[in-house]
Formats: C-alpha cells, sequence, structure tokens
C-alpha cells in the first residue's frame, strides 16, 4: 500500500516537472518600443544612454504599448549594450553578441545581435550642396548602416534629416528571432550631421533615437497556447488529487 501511495505521489510530482519545463522553455513573442540617446563615433562605435537624469550609460527605456512577453514592462528600462563595428561589422553576419537585457524581468532572455544591415541609399549626395529635401545618403565608407534622408521644409527653414538602420538576432536560448527597427531626426540636413566625421569635425554624433523591436518564435517553435495551459492545470489536478489521496490513507491508518 505504501508502494502505491508513493508511486502516485510521484508519478503526479513528475508531470509536473514536465509541464513546468515545458513553460520555462517556451519561447517568448511581441513587440515593444524604446527610446534614449545615441552617440555614433568615427571609429564605428555605437552607444547608449537613457535619456533621464542621471542620463546612464547602456539603458534605454521601453515605452508605452508592450505586447505578448513584454507586456507590463512599459516605463521600465532595459541594458542596451554598445556596439563595434571592428566585432560587429555591417553588413556579415557575426556570433551572437548580448544586445538587449530586461532590467524589470532578468527571466527574460536577452535579445542577441548577430547581423546589422547595411544603408541602402548612394552614397552620391551625400556631400551634395546645398543641401535640398528629398536628397538620400548612406555612406560607403566605412560601410553604414544609415539611411539619412533630409525631409521638408526647403530652404531656408529646412530641411530637415532622419536617420533609419535595422537590426536582428535571436534571444540567448535561441527559441526566437527579433528584428529593430531605429529612427533618430535631426533638425538640420544629414549634410550637417555628416561634417562631424569630416577633417576638423569632432568625430562623432549624438542625438536621441527610437526604436520598435519585434520578437517571434523561431520557425517550428509554437507560441504558448491553449494546449500548454491546459496540460498545466492537468498536471495540477492530478497532483491534487494524488496529495488528497495520500492524506486520506495515512488517516486511516
Amino acid at each position: 500500500m505504501h508502494s502505491n501511495k508513493l508511486s502516485s505521489w510521484m508519478k503526479g510530482a513528475i508531470l509536473i516537472g514536465v509541464v513546468s519545463s515545458t513553460l520555462s522553455a517556451a519561447p517568448i513573442f511581441g513587440t515593444f518600443n524604446i527610446a534614449g540617446t545615441i552617440t555614433v563615433t568615427s571609429t564605428g562605435l555605437i552607444t547608449w544612454r537613457l535619456n533621464d537624469t542621471p542620463f546612464p550609460p547602456d539603458e534605454s527605456k521601453i515605452g508605452p504599448g508592450a505586447t505578448g512577453s513584454f507586456a507590463g514592462l512599459d516605463g521600465t528600462t532595459v541594458t542596451t549594450h554598445d556596439l563595434n563595428q571592428g566585432v560587429e561589422p555591417v553588413g556579415v553576419s557575426f556570433p551572437d553578441q548580448p544586445f538587449i537585457a530586461f532590467d524589470a524581468a532578468p527571466l527574460l532572455p536577452i535579445l542577441e545581435i548577430n547581423f546589422i544591415y547595411q544603408g541602402i541609399y548612394p552614397s552620391t549626395n551625400c556631400g551634395t550642396l546645398p543641401a535640398s529635401v528629398g536628397q538620400q545618403c548612406t555612406v560607403s565608407t566605412p560601410t553604414s548602416p544609415f539611411n539619412f534622408v533630409n525631409n521638408p521644409p526647403p530652404a531656408p527653414l529646412g530641411p530637415q534629416a532622419t536617420a533609419t538602420f535595422a537590426f536582428s538576432g535571436e534571444t540567448s536560448d535561441h527559441l526566437s528571432v527579433w528584428f529593430g527597427n531605429f529612427t533618430s531626426q535631426f533638425d538640420v540636413p544629414f549634410q550637417t550631421v555628416l561634417a562631424a566625421f569630416a577633417p576638423g569635425g569632432s568625430g562623432s554624433v549624438t542625438n536621441t533615437f527610437s526604436a520598435t523591436i519585434t520578437v517571434t518564435p523561431n520557425s517550428g517553435v509554437p507560441e504558448p497556447g491553449p494546449r500548454t495551459l491546459t496540460a498545466c492545470g492537468l498536471g495540477l489536478v492530478l497532483f491534487s488529487a494524488a496529495l488528497r489521496r495520500r492524506t486520506t490513507q495515512r488517516r486511516s491508518h
């Protein structure tokens, strides 16, 4: 009898363990926005910092509207690791490197970066003056991820530029992939921005940025769904029944 009671209890415990393992291995998914300040140097270094005082380095803030695995993280911060073109070259796949970690949810896997997309515009207008609305530019030497566009209004009030750039990678548990679309807005033409990298320039550009990050399960890895929750509920029911049966039998003896 004791052996049967122990067997029932163990079966329940094993089932709970299997279900817990399945849940812990579920891929993360959803979208979230981040914002902060970016600095790009002529040596290929990209660094980040929070916009809020005391402006700590390597931090960005999650904006409103986070979904899926990131729901509830609005207003919290993420650690955003620096990038170096010597380690993370543009337009070439490289080994996974830590990029975004969730400060308020440390159990979430880290978003690791393994690709920085090359800019898509020609370099022919990068130094063209005077600056005018509609000009586009991606610096070709060194290879750049930044897509510059001069936007309205026209002179004498404008133009003003935007720069977009894109990164991608996978989660540290290798169950999900992610894509990030970044934007930075300037109140001057991109020719003025790029002058910082010309001889006699400061050698770096600092500006605010925003980004939308989208995370999806790897192909063949399903998102957590009703079957997972049903299995969890069934496991709990069987485990509870086994414990009640064991307690009743002990009292009867």
